[in-house]
């Protein structure tokens, strides 16, 4: 059992720069196996234009990601996440993928 006073300081803790970088190559990870399934991001939003194109870590942050995490956390940048609400997250992106069959690793030393 975890006392008070630790569940207050993992809630508050932020991640470190190893995670964010851990985190953006995740984001890598996922858009690659997307694309390697031959999946394409649909993009409406340039003069009503429908567009297709491949997945980037860039489009699997700001499409997916972010979105999540502002309906959870109400937190607009993934720096002002701690440890455990980037777990969330990966929990949520893990069931989903999981789900399809596909399984995307969160990147530590042990896979890169």
């Amino acid at each position: 059992m975890i006392c008070d006073k630790c569940k207050e300081e993992i809630k508050n803790k932020k991640r470190t720069l190893t995670q964010n970088s851990a985190l953006h190559l995740y984001f890598n990870f996922i858009a690659d196996e997307l694309n390697e399934l031959g999946q394409e991001f649909e993009y409406n939003g340039i003069t009503g234009k429908q567009l297709s194109m491949r997945y980037t870590g860039h489009i699997i942050k700001e499409m997916f990601w972010k979105p999540i995490q502002l309906a959870l956390f109400d937190i607009d940048s993934t720096t002002k996440l701690n440890t455990k609400q980037m777990n969330d997250i990966i929990d949520i992106f893990t069931k989903f993928f999981g789900d399809k069959g596909v399984v995307i690793p969160f990147p530590s030393l042990d896979i890169q």
